[in-house]
């Protein structure tokens, strides 16, 4: 690069537009270098230049390209941070540099990282983390609102789960007892069989059955669909609370050094409060006791009284994001306790009707026909008695043979 901005300067140019220049990958200083000896800069790089060139702790390496153009300090180190973590990624294990400390660090421990390896000052740091912790929290607060609204959903999913076991038994008990009873004398060796209009009515009984049951488990099918979606909707909170407690956490280490805590003690104070997580005001309890106001130092000391807000916030904060995690993890065990009452539903619905519940196709394997799966459904039933002898039928050929295989003609 400064070989071709030095072939430039050797001449004398009035202002052109060099094509062969790709701008986005030019720092600030190598674009106005550009600008100064005539060529014409496209205006959106032009104006990034000027904006960067007024933040005095931007970094005098960053392009146009690295940064996507922005000119907030703030996103411009967040971006660089993930960049450095991409590469981080990819460098061997024996090759990762013993120095480097942000392999364990959670998301806000590395981003105040990157903000004091850019010389941004500690009451900055403050006011950009209680930014931060502050949007965490509400976060919070705002998945704890969705989790109430999800759980009304996985009940109502219950209920409607037992309404629809009750309806149909209340529709199939008559119906079933009356076909078990003819089943019943038709596989009796000492009952007379089945007269014509009895097979009929067998017929007809089990078609009633199969119908109830299949409209219950379809329906029941669709419930368990949709409890599905809600578990994974609980799933992909779980770094909701997370953030607001580590957040809180960086927030509070941020105030107690603005107080001039020292580092020992800040240090035993992140440990009570990390143990305290997920114990309501645990964490606030322990910066109380650890955050005394002196009165001179709030009168006139402005980082003081940061420090003071800071620390106060941060423990507010986490305690949101320990309410959070386990008001989700109380979800989660409510919704999947309602998941598996479908399921309980589908198998009262088999018994209630002899209509069993189809479980989803393995994607690993290919779609059958319906052909196909009456073949196989065939196949069981004639390795297995139990299930043939189960199964609805009419024909007094099929029971005649069920009879003979257990010895009873």
């Amino acid at each position: 690069m400064v070989d071709a901005i030095g072939s430039v300067t050797s001449k004398v140019m009035a202002r052109i537009k060099e094509p062969s220049i790709d701008w986005k990958k030019l720092t600030a200083e190598e674009i106005r270098d550009y600008l100064g000896q005539g060529q014409d800069v496209p205006v959106a790089i032009l104006k990034w230049a000027e904006e960067i060139s007024k933040l005095t702790k931007a970094p005098d390496d960053v392009t146009y390209e690295m940064v996507n153009g922005k000119t907030n300090l703030d996103e411009i180190y967040q971006i660089l941070a993930v960049s450095e973590n991409e590469d981080t990624k990819e460098k061997d294990a024996n090759d990762k540099d013993e120095t480097d400390t942000n392999t364990d660090m959670n998301k806000a421990q590395a981003e105040r990282s990157v903000l004091q390896q850019g010389g941004t000052g500690l009451s900055e740091q403050g006011k950009i983390f209680m930014d931060k912790s502050g949007a965490a929290a509400n976060d919070t607060n705002d998945m704890i609102s969705a989790l109430m609204a999800t759980l009304d959903a996985s009940d109502a999913l219950a209920d409607s789960a037992d309404d629809i076991v009750k309806q149909t038994e209340g529709r199939a008990g008559s119906i079933k007892s009356e076909y078990d009873g003819l089943v019943a004398r038709a596989q009796n060796q000492s009952s007379e069989p089945l007269t014509k209009a009895e097979q009929e009515r067998l017929k007809a009984l089990g078609g009633e059955l199969t119908q109830i049951g299949t409209a219950a488990q379809g329906s029941l099918a669709g419930l368990s669909s949709q409890a599905e979606s809600l578990k994974g909707t609980v799933s992909g909170f779980a770094d909701i609370p997370q953030n607001a407690l580590d957040y809180g956490a960086e927030t509070t280490d941020i105030g107690l050094e603005l107080m001039g805590v020292s580092e020992d003690k800040r240090n035993s104070v992140r440990e009570k409060a990390n143990a305290a997580a997920g114990v309501e005001d645990g964490a606030l309890s322990v910066i109380r006791q650890n955050s005394k106001i002196r009165f001179g130092r709030v009168m006139f000391d402005a980082d003081y009284r940061l420090g003071i807000r800071a620390s106060r916030q941060g423990g507010a904060d986490m305690d949101t994001g320990a309410q959070g995690e386990a008001q989700r993890a109380v979800a989660e065990s409510k919704v999947e306790t309602n998941a598996e009452k479908i399921n309980v539903a589908k198998n009262d619905i088999q018994s209630s009707t002899y209509v069993a519940a189809k479980e989803p196709p393995e994607k690993s394997e290919g779609t059958k026909t319906d052909k196909e799966t009456a073949n196989d459904d065939k196949k069981a039933g004639e390795k297995d008695i139990t299930l043939a002898d189960t199964s609805i039928t009419t024909d007094p050929n099929e029971i005649q043979k069920r009879k003979e295989r257990k010895g009873l003609a």
